[in-house]
């Protein structure tokens, strides 16, 4: 969660610095509002966009060896289970996400509430209230103090102003920004995105009056003179919006020679973020996956990420060819196969003993704070995967994706460590091993694992009890000849 959290801050602060350095001062006020509407979306949706690329021709042939799982009983100091962080950062996000959104409710019925007579002036509704109250507009509604209609008619430069924020939607735009400032406050980017779209928006009000034959000089005298209103609704667009120096210099900017380039700018840095910030997996051919699948259909001990069956680093204990000397080809393949799922079975059924060194486990070069109990006993029944410990390798095997070992010479290793709760949740996970990159592919390949997998939970006399569970992986890269 930290990570896209991380991802959603760093794209927003991208694509804003672009806008305030490249686009804000060009007079291409619709291009614009496009560019922080879609940047701002992006930025949201980046962290969850995974790209397909063409997985990369390597020189080494990748073997892993999934090796036998130990389980032992797990006991949690009292006082870490009665102090977790996580609640007071969750407590703390809800509480202030209620206020805002009150707050927010409330400045909308704050609107909704003003009385006034309502009318229907050029196909738009406007309400008159006794309130000196300046023009401004919010959704299809045009609200304003009585005063400014005079003999049943109202400034057309004023008019024209409120009716661009109406026909352009300008509302929905805040109204989405507001939800994002709700939800996700935590980024403070929001506040310049609103900045930067409210004064946009008054661009394109500005813009749609001066199109028709007022004098410039005229209408900025008039936008001064209602600068005397204080009131300020939030979600609304006030037609004395007080950043007028920047109205007052792009009424006379002129569209800039390189307002093309700048566009162009805008996008490809939308482009490169996409490709820089998503997730990348590599693509899997037919034949690859048909070579894998006929590969794990006989043994699932060893997996072989490219799809052919693992020749060293054999598994404790498990049968080869040189153990039936005198028989042919078919006979023993038969009874390799047959000695393979009595092995697996014995594994399934018995019980491990106290294996696990050292008894604490390690994250990141510290200690986690739990032990282990080393007298599980005859009535200690290990945790299980749905399906058994052969349906556990070969998940591992289908979700690792070790391209990026490609690179990776002689042999490696990885050791996870998954602790399971009384209800079959896994509520830690660590790995340890000699490669880093290792061990953050295994570390992410049992996280999604144990995300959508229910465990059946471990036992100690008939009740169920959190255990912690060891799964060791190597991997070993022979040179191609």
């Amino acid at each position: 969660m930290s990570a896209i959290i991380l991802k959603i801050i760093l794209c927003s602060s991208i694509f804003i610095a672009i806008y305030y350095l490249f686009l804000e001062k060009e007079r291409m006020h619709r291009f614009n509002r496009l560019y922080l509407l879609s940047s701002l979306l992006l930025s949201y949706v980046i962290p969850f966009i995974t790209i397909t690329i063409q997985r990369p021709e390597v020189k080494t042939q990748p073997q892993l060896i999934l090796e036998e799982t130990t389980q032992q009983l797990v006991f949690m100091h009292q006082e870490e289970e009665s102090f977790n962080w996580m609640h007071i950062v969750w407590s703390i996000y809800v509480i202030i996400t209620f206020f805002l959104l009150l707050k927010s409710i409330f400045a909308l019925l704050t609107v909704r509430k003003i009385q006034g007579e309502r009318q229907i002036y050029q196909h738009h509704k406007i309400i008159l209230t006794e309130e000196n109250l300046s023009p401004f507009s919010f959704w299809n509604t045009i609200y304003m103090g009585k005063r400014y209609m005079k003999n049943d008619t109202i400034d057309p430069r004023i008019f024209l102003h409120e009716k661009a924020h109406i026909e352009q939607k300008h509302s929905a735009d805040l109204i989405f920004l507001g939800f994002l400032k709700i939800f996700t406050w935590f980024n403070p980017v929001l506040f310049l995105y609103h900045k930067a779209m409210v004064t946009n928006h008054e661009f394109l009000a500005d813009e749609a009056v001066l199109k028709n034959p007022f004098s410039i000089s005229e209408y900025q005298n008039l936008i001064l003179d209602e600068m005397i209103g204080t009131q300020k609704f939030p979600l609304t667009h006030t037609f004395n919006f007080n950043n007028t120096k920047k109205r007052f210099i792009m009424m006379t900017t002129k569209k800039s020679k390189y307002s093309l380039l700048r566009k162009t700018a805008g996008i490809t840095a939308l482009i490169t973020t996409v490709v820089l910030f998503s997730e990348k997996t590599y693509a899997h051919s037919t034949e690859d996956s048909l070579a894998f699948n006929q590969n794990n259909s006989s043994s699932n001990i060893p997996v072989d990420t490219n799809y052919k069956q693992a020749n060293s680093n054999p598994i404790k204990n498990q049968p080869t060819e040189k153990t039936l000397p005198t028989q042919n080809s078919n006979d023993k393949k038969t009874l390799q196969e047959s000695a393979v799922t009595a092995e697996l079975k014995k594994e399934d059924s018995q019980v491990i003993a106290d294996t696990i060194s050292p008894k604490t486990a390690v994250k990141d070069g510290k200690s986690t704070n739990y032990t282990t109990d080393s007298n599980t006993g005859k009535d200690f029944v290990e945790a299980q995967y749905p399906g058994g410990n052969a349906e556990l390798r070969k998940k591992i095997g289908n979700t690792m994706d070790l391209t990026t070992l490609s690179t990776t010479k002689g042999t490696i290793t990885s050791t996870a460590y998954i602790r399971i709760d009384e209800k079959g949740k896994a509520t830690q996970i660590t790995t340890s091993g000699n490669d880093e990159v290792f061990n953050k592919e295994y570390l992410k390949t049992i996280t999604a694992i144990s995300n959508e997998t229910v465990w059946q939970p471990a036992t100690k006399n008939g009740k169920a009890v959190a255990t912690s569970l060891k799964i060791p992986a190597t991997m070993t890269f022979d040179n191609f000849k």
